[in-house]
């Protein structure tokens, strides 16, 4: 049964978490042991304590070891299938292009923060967890994330401020980010985001 459950609901290389597998008639003392049973049988693997996985093979046909980033990638921004969470700080402003400095920790702003900021450790690699102003969904993610990225963005970026706003303004285009849209958010932020706004000259789409 659960095995079953488990090819049904998870692809290979893909994080299993317990925490998530919701299966009637079953405890978690029991589903702890099938889980137990299917490692050492071989069929999944466990990757941590409560972390497990459905073995992939490579293109040489070796078990693939799933990674701490596809783990925190599931587990904090894409979780069960719905947007939960986005990368911010440091990691958004060099994933963007702002700054050149690669962080040694990764920062991811979610739904799933044990706490308002907490350093969490995902085998040997650290991440800050940040919660989001108000709950991240499918449809408010990048206008989230933008504006994190704004106010965020003294500390964060190297690039001249008129640079930072070009680039910024090309992620407002690419995910359709207009003004209204922004300004019904504002108010979750801090008032220093507008000085941000001011001096990168950020432009909105048109509504």
């Amino acid at each position: 049964m659960v095995y079953d459950y488990l090819m049904a609901n998870y692809k290979a290389g893909e994080p299993i978490f317990l925490a998530d597998i919701k299966m009637k008639g079953i405890t978690e003392e029991n589903l702890r042991y099938h889980l137990k049973k299917l490692t050492d049988d071989g069929v999944i693997c466990r990757f941590e304590a409560g972390i497990y996985y459905i073995p992939k093979r490579n293109m040489l046909g070796e078990l693939s070891v799933m990674t701490a980033e596809t783990v925190a990638l599931h587990k904090y921004i894409y979780r069960n299938g719905k947007r939960v969470g986005f990368y911010s700080g440091y990691t958004l402003a060099n994933r963007l292009g702002l700054s050149t400095q690669v962080p040694f920790t990764e920062e991811i702003t979610s739904n799933f923060a044990p706490a308002a900021v907490r350093e969490v450790k995902i085998k040997n690699r650290k991440y800050i967890i940040r919660r989001p102003v108000v709950e991240i969904t499918d449809e408010n993610a990048y206008i989230l994330q933008f504006l994190d990225c704004l106010k965020d963005i003294d500390r964060s970026a190297e690039e001249d401020m008129a640079v930072c706003g070009k680039i910024l303004t090309q992620f407002a285009k690419e995910h359709h980010i207009t003004k209204p849209l922004a300004d019904y958010f504002l108010k979750y932020y801090p008032i220093k985001i507008y000085k941000a706004i001011y001096e990168t000259g950020v432009k909105y789409v048109s509504a």
